[in-house]
């Protein structure tokens, strides 16, 4: 019993003294911060790259070499479902470079880094501001890809630590929006780049302001050459101290365009021949709306049963509706059917036409589909004009 509390003791000391040695760190006159952006990797969660910050100085002559780095998660089964969810925490993490470098040499990608020209004063309250971050009570912060990601809070830390004014001058040449910042990432993805774009919403399409864009690591990287500290630069020029071995590659010929414009020519084909036997709806029809349907209880399900604020607004529940899995095991023929196929092909048709002026872009591989709904409901509304007969 005794031993027991003697053993506690010692390790409420160790602990009492590595807090007091953690709160008394502070950054020297030669300390010095730096801004590394990681390049594109293989898998979707780390296709737009990281950045982190690196602090090197000596404490106590002893040198450190440290990277505080505000994009570490746990990799868990159920990731992608908690990301989905709009509830996925990341934390800041502190580690030593070394271990930080040879991760990135493990997978191919590569670092660029940019030294931060911080006064003395600022060195020392980015340090701080970093050490209270990371804090345990305080590293876990609600990841949110567009406003709140490893991006973006390395941007605002550096300017709340700065006692200077500074500024984000870099204009790009056209407005953007957050879905075509993201697009140049995803061309070597087209599947991964449909999924997105099917659960991203009008909030997406939003132009960018200035600064925003910060929320990509390549983007804070170019933003922060250009960026002002006072009367001076924020950073020294990129240079790139880790070449990167792997480079993105489409992932084959099996695009979503290919496989849902190929649906599309089966299901008019089958669809032609079919009617003119006197059958109303096929097996490429139901397919299709159980399809649709599924995407719509996707659609429905981001839009009002997570915690993200870009799945709202949806459009693509406009021609993707739950109902639909409804529709795919029915005959279609009851009266309150048939004036839902007259509205959804209102609808269509508007999507159709306005593709290029409604307020969402949508992935082009939805054209089919919608293609392939409106060919049903014109069916059922006006059998005869494909030389079918009319339903009673």
């Amino acid at each position: 019993m005794i031993m027991r509390k003697i053993a506690l003791l010692i390790l409420g000391l160790i602990a009492f003294s590595m807090q007091s040695t953690s709160q008394e760190i502070q950054a020297s006159d030669n300390a010095r911060f730096s801004l590394l952006s990681c390049t594109s990797g293989q898998d979707l969660y780390s296709i737009f790259g990281h950045t982190a910050i690196r602090y090197e100085d000596t404490i106590g002559g002893v040198k450190v070499d440290w990277v505080y780095n505000y994009g570490t998660f746990e990799f868990a089964p159920d990731f992608y479902l908690k990301f989905a969810r709009g509830k996925l925490d990341y934390r800041l993490s502190k580690s030593e470079f070394g271990y930080f470098q040879q991760e990135y040499i493990i997978s191919g990608r590569g670092i660029y880094e940019q030294e931060l020209q911080l006064s003395s004063n600022d060195k020392r309250t980015l340090l701080r501001a970093l050490e209270d971050n990371y804090k345990p009570e305080n590293r876990y912060y609600r990841y949110d890809f567009f406003y709140d990601n490893c991006a973006s809070r390395v941007r605002d830390i550096l300017v709340k630590a700065s006692s200077k004014q500074v500024d984000f001058t870099y204009t790009y040449g056209r407005p953007y929006t957050f879905r075509q910042a993201i697009q140049n990432y995803l061309d070597n993805m087209p599947w991964s780049d449909f999924g997105i774009d099917l659960a991203l919403g009008i909030p997406c399409d939003r132009v960018m302001e200035k600064g925003q864009a910060c929320f990509l690591p390549d983007s804070l990287m170019n933003e922060m050459n250009f960026a002002t500290y006072g009367d001076g630069g924020f950073v020294s020029r990129s240079q790139e101290m880790l070449p990167k071995d792997f480079e993105p590659s489409a992932n084959g010929l099996i695009t979503p365009m290919t496989v849902f414009g190929l649906f599309l020519a089966l299901q008019l084909a089958w669809g032609m021949i079919r009617i003119r036997k006197g059958q109303s709806i096929v097996i490429t029809d139901r397919v299709l709306l159980l399809l649709t349907g599924l995407i719509g209880l996707m659609v429905f399900s981001l839009w009002f049963l997570t915690d993200h604020t870009t799945t709202k607004w949806n459009m693509n529940l406009l021609w993707a509706n739950p109902l639909h899995l409804y529709l795919a095991f029915t005959g279609l023929k009851r009266k309150w059917m048939i004036n839902y196929m007259k509205i959804l092909s209102v609808i269509l048709v508007i999507l159709i036409v306005g593709w290029f002026f409604i307020p969402q872009r949508l992935h082009l591989a939805t054209l089919p589909m919608i293609i392939g709904l409106l060919f049903i409901t014109l069916r059922q509304l006006r059998p005869a004009f494909f030389g079918g007969k009319k339903h009673a």
